[in-house]
């Protein structure tokens, strides 16, 4: 190969290389439809991103929503900046079953002038979480269970019935009962981020109380580690 060859060789070897490195750049700093990929932090402080997609995710704040709201509308932390201003958004759609407080939230949307972002798609994650039921009521035995004592706190372990899992802020957010198809039954109340994995038929430790209406109302929610696979 004679020395202009080899040169133009080498000069077609940098573009490409260039056009790689551009490529791979880019992927990095963009998500799912052109949007860019920041933190809560960098949405709330850059100004040059109003008007722009931007993917963002980050912790439900609890308190920050209301049940049923139209447009429905929350508020997520920033896990690399606790100190970060929340970021609100705002979501015109039906609300993930598994949203919940402390939900990971994986918003993509746009930009507006008061820096909330108007939602194009909401993606939640939930963590897994795993308990153990030994020492736990059954819902027979929780059913049977002084009703005066609301004040009380019980564990109480037994199978999600099928079809009752509702978006958070309803009411009666689940049905637990001593099988899947709800015989015997107590519906619970909970604002917080289901488990992952969490179905109907699986089998659930909750803690929490019972309300005067009978419903349980919980304060945590697990998968009996007994289903772990």
């Amino acid at each position: 190969m004679n020395k202009r060859a080899r040169q133009r060789l080498i000069g077609v070897t940098i573009i490409v290389l260039l056009i790689v490195a551009a490529l791979i750049f880019g992927a990095s700093t963009t998500g799912a439809g052109g949007a860019y990929k920041k933190t809560v932090a960098e949405v709330g402080s850059d100004k040059t991103l109003i008007g722009k997609q931007v993917q963002v995710q980050g912790p439900v704040l609890k308190g920050s929503w209301k049940p049923g709201a139209k447009p429905f509308i929350f508020s997520i932390g920033d896990v690399t900046n606790p100190n970060a201003t929340p970021l609100k958004v705002i979501w015109d759609r039906p609300v993930p079953s598994a949203f919940g407080d402390g939900t990971t939230a994986i918003v993509t949307g746009i930009v507006g002038e008061d820096g909330a972002v108007t939602a194009k798609t909401l993606i939640t994650q939930c963590p897994s979480k795993y308990a153990s039921a030994t020492g736990a009521l059954t819902v027979t035995e929780l059913l049977k269970a002084d009703m005066q004592k609301t004040a009380a706190t019980f564990h109480v372990t037994g199978y999600v019935v099928n079809g009752t899992i509702q978006s958070a802020g309803s009411a009666e957010r689940f049905s637990v009962g001593t099988t899947s198809a709800g015989t015997e039954k107590v519906a619970v109340n909970y604002d917080g981020a289901l488990p992952q994995g969490m179905v109907d038929g699986s089998k659930v430790v909750i803690s929490g109380s019972l309300g005067d209406n009978g419903v349980f109302l919980a304060t945590d929610v697990a998968i009996d580690e007994a289903e772990k696979k």
